[in-house]
């Protein structure tokens, strides 16, 4: 099930994020900021949060943040997407994709954005963002350090 957040997720997704291994404490930080900006300030329009639960067992399973790209009319980015390693394999994340889709197009959106790192470790976010009809739109070498490409996606929706 795919829901909005609530007050009680905010901790479940500082774990998500953690538990994924490829976030540092910085970017960690970033998305707990990102909650409490949906939490503290519901009437804010920059960044809408969705949180996926397990029908089982009411966990949650998964996060997404997005949000209108400012100074656009129509494009919006993905902040966000991830879920548990524990679900992996699951469909969490493809169903928080379509929500995404759903979100942008419910708002008369037509293009989601994505941005992801080069690194080893993000081969399985490139590769769920292909599966799920990104195209790559542009690659930043040495983006966030040397070694280390910035990679953006986009998906027509």
């Amino acid at each position: 099930m795919i829901r909005a957040l609530r007050a009680d997720d905010r901790e479940a997704i500082v774990e998500i994020v953690r538990a994924t291994g490829n976030f540092n404490e910085e970017e960690v930080a970033i998305a707990a900021e990102l909650v409490d900006a949906c939490l503290n300030n519901p009437n804010q329009t920059d960044y809408f949060t969705f949180v996926a639960t397990d029908e089982a067992t009411g966990r949650v399973s998964g996060f997404l943040i997005v949000g209108p790209t400012p100074a656009t009319t129509g494009t919006f980015d993905m902040y966000w997407i991830a879920s548990h390693p524990d679900f992996y394999g699951r469909g969490i994340s493809q169903a928080l994709d379509r929500q995404a889709a759903d979100f942008v197009r419910e708002r008369s959106g037509y293009l989601l954005i994505a941005e992801t790192s080069s690194q080893p470790s993000y081969e399985r976010t490139r590769a769920f963002y292909a599966k799920q009809g990104y195209d790559v739109l542009s690659r930043i070498a040495d983006y966030y350090k040397p070694g280390d490409d910035l990679i953006v996606y986009g998906k027509r929706v």
